[in-house]
């Protein structure tokens, strides 16, 4: 009987209800489909409905303890135990809801607000879910899970329709891989694609990744950065204007102002378009390239040229090496030497330079030039150098006088960054101006030897030593033959020669 009566009740507020909003669609009308008790109020136009109530709105169902309906304003307020069902896609919980059936705009708050659909769970103490728009907002701050990823934020919201969030400030996403900081993120929760819209950070065991704009797979590892973009991995640095990295492969491109950093073998590549290998360890830079070897006393080597390749090698003893292949019209600076070259080889294995056609090497005011000439480093300094064939030594004495020192291979050592010694090995020609001891010349002499030992300091020959019996002349300044001044082969490449970083380019 008590059921029956119940059921009269519901029956007589339902009827209420459409005669007040008779002139609103039947669409927006908030019907009730269930309660225990209920009690109406003529005066204030409102319904009470006590214990298991469920109202009913266009598609929706909304159940609570109890509840107020304002029938002439198209509105409810419910408490305890509040849910929404939207079909089977969106499931909303909570203590306490507000809905307007002329707005369809629910809000929905308590200690633990929960809205579900199959891709996401969203926790927070206040949402709003706007039933025409699909759009749920909360700005108290709020968590999304899934089986993945767990996502935490200040502001957010949510389309059900594109399954599309949009979250601001303070922004983390944590996976087991992962932990992503932003200011502002977009995730799509189907695709598991995150859009950066400014500072991000991406750190996991082994790398870091920084953005102001970009994009990142979740699912696959794969990312593209745009503004101010860096990535590190493990020892290496990796920038650009805008770049693209798979995790999993460890491979990175760059556009635009690139840099790559060794922090452990201390090295730098620039260049305006780079590739970076990490699994093989190994770059390819192009568009004006500058490779760097850092020294920590600040002077540091610098090598441009075309075309840049550099990767790691291990022998068969199992030690690793880099490899650095620089090619077409390479050059390279550092205060105390410069160079030129069509092409240029570095291994770390021996810390020795290889270079090949036409090449040429500036030490003060000595110019070495040759077929081939190998440079030997020894703790990022010159130690040793190697010319193999066609050896060619020019030193400025003054602005018409040069010493020259000519042979079929020439090997020189280093002194503190200076060229102190040198031998060399067959058809040693030489054409020098020895000095007295107050500076003025003696005269010139010209000599023919197998080999020979030359000692420089500051760059003069100061003296010559056969290592076999030589043919040679000495001719006073005033009766030196033109034709003995210089020896064949003689071509001053000084004009060439890079002053600065700068004019690597």
């Amino acid at each position: 009987m008590k059921k029956w009566l119940t059921n009269i009740f519901i029956l007589i507020c339902f009827l209420f209800s459409v005669a007040l909003s008779g002139q609103k669609k039947e669409a927006k009308k908030i019907n009730i489909r269930q309660a225990d008790k209920g009690f109406y109020s003529k005066s204030e136009g409102k319904n009470r409905l006590i214990g298991d109530v469920i109202f009913e709105h266009e598609g929706a169902l909304m159940y609570c303890d109890s509840a107020w309906l304002f029938s002439s304003e198209n509105r409810i307020r419910a408490f305890q135990n509040v849910r929404i069902n939207q079909g089977d896609t969106l499931f909303l919980t909570g203590d306490y809801l507000e809905y307007s059936g002329d707005t369809k705009l629910a809000i929905v708050t308590g200690k633990e607000v929960v809205l579900r659909d199959p891709e996401m769970t969203l926790l927070t103490d206040r949402l709003e879910l706007n039933r025409e728009t699909n759009l749920a907002y909360y700005y108290t701050g709020g968590k999304v899970s899934n089986n993945e990823n767990t996502l935490t934020s200040t502001k957010g919201y949510y389309n059900s329709n594109s399954k599309l969030f949009s979250f601001k400030d303070s922004v983390v996403l944590v996976n087991p891989r992962y932990t992503m900081y932003s200011d502002t993120l977009d995730y799509h929760s189907e695709s598991r694609i995150s859009y950066f819209r400014g500072p991000s950070t991406i750190i996991s065991d082994s790398s870091k990744i920084y953005c102001e704009n970009g994009r990142y797979n979740t699912i696959e590892n794969i990312a593209q950065f745009n503004k101010n973009a860096f990535i590190y991995d493990g020892p290496k640095y990796l920038t650009g204007d805008s770049l693209y990295y798979e995790k999993k492969e460890e491979y990175g491109e760059a556009f635009g102002n690139v840099l790559i950093h060794d922090t452990i073998e201390k090295y730098l590549i620039r260049g305006n378009y780079g590739e970076y290998f990490g699994l093989a360890d190994s770059a390819y830079v192009t568009k004006e390239p500058l490779y760097t070897i850092v020294d920590d006393g600040g002077d540091s080597l610098h090598v441009h040229g075309d075309t840049l390749y550099s990767y790691k090698v291990t022998d068969t003893l199992g030690i690793e090496s880099r490899q650095l292949h620089i090619f077409y019209d390479v050059r390279f600076y550092r205060s105390d030497m410069q160079g030129k070259c069509d092409s240029l080889s570095y291994s770390s294995a021996d810390s020795t330079f290889r270079m090949y056609r036409l090449p040429v090497i500036w030490n003060d005011s000595t110019q070495i030039t040759g077929d081939t000439i190998y440079m030997l480093n020894r703790n990022n300094e010159p130690d040793t150098l190697k010319v193999l064939s066609n050896a060619f030594m020019i030193s400025q004495s003054d602005s018409i006088r040069y010493n020259q020192i000519k042979g079929r291979k020439m090997f020189g050592k280093f002194l503190k960054k200076e060229l102190r010694r040198v031998y060399v090995n067959g058809n040693a020609q030489t054409v020098y101006y020895p000095k007295e001891e107050d500076g003025t010349y003696i005269g010139m002499n010209r000599t023919l030897s197998s080999n020979i030992i030359i000692y420089l300091k500051n760059s003069e020959l100061k003296k010559i030593t056969d290592i076999k019996k030589s043919e040679g002349k000495m001719h006073p300044l005033d009766q030196i033959p033109e034709e003995e001044k210089i020896l064949e082969g003689f071509n001053l490449r000084f004009s060439e020669r890079p002053k600065s970083k700068k004019d690597l380019f």
